[in-house]
Parts: C-alpha cells; structure tokens; sequence
C-alpha cells in the first residue's frame, strides 16, 4: 500500500539497510514494521503524505504538541564519527498540550530530521536527556512506551546511545519502568551523568569525544537550543 500511495524512493529504503547493516531480511521486517506503525500513529489519511509539517502533521493538535519542544534536532552538530545528536528535555512536557496521538507524530517528525544525514543512518543517532528540571508528574508512562516501541523495531535508526545528564531522584522509580520497554541491546546504551558541569562535560568529551560547542547550554555545554528557530 505505502509503494502504492507515496512511492517511497531508494534512497529512503536504503536508510533500512543502514540501520541492520545491510542484513536484508532484518532491514525488510523493518520497513515492514515501520509502515505499519507509521499507519498507527498518523492514521491511513495522512500516513502516506510527506512527513512534512504541512502535510503528516497539518494538524492543530499535533502542532501544539510539537511546539512544545520536548525534543529538537541540534542542528548543525555532530559526534566526531558523524551521529547526529537529539535533544530531550521532559521538562516541556505539558499535559494540557498533547495526548499520545498528538506527541508521538511530533516526536517522529524530529527523528526523520535527524536521518536527514547520511551519516547519522550509517553511524547513528545518539540522545542527550536532560531531565533535572522535570516533574514526576510530567513523566509519562504511555508516551515512553510509544517512543521506545518506534525506535526498537519500526524506525530506522539506529540507537548509538541515550545520555541522561544530572537525572533527579525519581529517576530511580522512572529508568526501571522505561527499561521494560526497551531490548537488551537499547538498555546497554543508557549512560548517567551526574556531578558538577565540569565533571560532566569533561566525561563527554573524554569518552564520547563530545565538546562543550555540542551541548545545550542547559547541561553546561555551549549550544544554544532554539526549537522555535529550528522549526524555521
């Protein structure tokens, strides 16, 4: 049906052979996956249509919950192998603003953007939370579980790493119910930072080959995050 109504292109399903490193049966059950999922979260009306703001997400709900901001492409920035690197910061969150079915979309248009690169499809995506200014009450349970499902098995990225920097302590409650949502392999790549900034950014760029000019400002790094202006 989706080679029926969009014609996605080659470039596009070679994005699914980048992700399963070119293991075509892997790559194959994940386009699969991928559509029907995609038909799960846009609905079969707009599910085809380019995944662009006027077109998947041309919708007022789903534009309110984008605007929030809970996740923004750092444009511009990438680790020294080529990862493309995303910002998440459940701070945002605003239950009044969204429902699952508005957020998700959201959330999916911002990860299509990071596999704009090529790079980023070959080498990975990698997260940077930031969650010290979050509420218990903002996080989510339904959404994480949408989120992870998306990225486990239907999208085509391929998960290098989820930093999470100065996590507050109902993180202890939080990280174990996410972790059950997630394979082995996702849970390995949860790294925690905590400690004074300094310490923090001297972990990113000895280990992660990270600098300060690549992370937002509100983890102690130099990026200015704009999501208004990203938007742009």
């Amino acid at each position: 049906e989706a080679q029926e109504k969009c014609q996605p292109s080659q470039d596009f399903k070679l994005q699914f052979l980048r992700c399963e490193v070119f293991n075509a049966d892997l790559a194959a059950a994940r386009y699969a996956s991928y559509w029907k999922k995609r038909v799960e979260v846009f609905g079969k009306e707009k599910a085809f249509l380019p995944m662009t703001l006027d077109q998947a997400l041309a919708d007022p709900k789903i534009q309110t919950a984008f605007d929030m901001g809970v996740m923004t492409l750092l444009e511009g920035v990438q680790d020294p192998s080529g990862r493309a690197l995303v910002y998440f910061d459940p701070s945002k969150y605003d239950k009044s603003k969204y429902t699952v079915e508005t957020i998700i979309p959201a959330l999916w248009y911002v990860l299509h953007a990071a596999l704009e690169s090529v790079t980023a499809q070959q080498k990975g995506v990698i997260f940077i939370g930031d969650p010290g200014r979050a509420k218990f009450s903002q996080f989510d349970r339904a959404v994480a579980k949408e989120l992870i499902t998306s990225l486990k098995g239907a999208l085509p990225i391929r998960l290098s790493a989820f930093h999470l920097v100065h996590p507050p302590a109902f993180a202890k409650i939080v990280i174990p119910i996410v972790k059950v949502f997630m394979s082995d392999r996702m849970r390995k790549r949860i790294c925690i930072h905590s400690g004074g900034e300094e310490k923090v950014l001297q972990e990113f760029q000895a280990k992660y080959g990270i600098t300060a000019d690549m992370l937002p400002t509100t983890v102690g790094g130099k990026y200015q995050v704009n999501h208004a202006k990203w938007v742009e």
